[in-house]
């Protein structure tokens, strides 16, 4: 029997060889959710096929881990990774403002303590000498 492995939202991709079912946005939709199967070969090569019923939905995640379960098994692994990249709490609330990526963002943070820098700074522009086209 195939053993399913769960990845938390924001974990790395496994080395392969293996099969991952990924749940993540849709790039054009960014409320809608699509299902992802994703090949990673040994030579860490990958193929990804979005999974969908005959209708375009994405195939139900119960249906979506058999098929993954049964490739793994053609291709002689133990294992199917399963990750949400939906379930993440800034993605969850991304999603409950309706895709709005702008949501409780923080102010930006240009420091780089560990290099001694303490954001950026105008001053830093008399150092950059390429020519001015305005």
């Amino acid at each position: 029997m195939t053993e399913i492995r769960t990845l938390q939202p924001h974990d790395p991709l496994p080395d392969g060889p293996a099969i991952v079912l990924m749940r993540r946005f849709e790039e054009e939709d960014p409320i809608r959710a699509m299902i992802e199967l994703i090949v990673i070969h040994r030579n860490q090569s990958e193929e990804t096929s979005r999974l969908l019923t005959e209708a375009g939905e994405p195939l139900p995640w119960d249906d979506a881990t058999t098929l993954a379960a049964g490739q793994a098994k053609q291709a002689g692994l133990h294992h199917v990774y399963h990750v949400d990249r939906t379930a993440g709490p800034r993605e969850r609330e991304i999603a409950e403002h309706g895709g709005d990526h702008s949501v409780a963002m923080d102010t930006l943070d240009d420091d780089d303590l560990e290099d001694g820098v303490k954001g950026s700074d105008m001053r830093d522009m008399k150092l950059n000498e390429a020519p001015r086209k305005f």
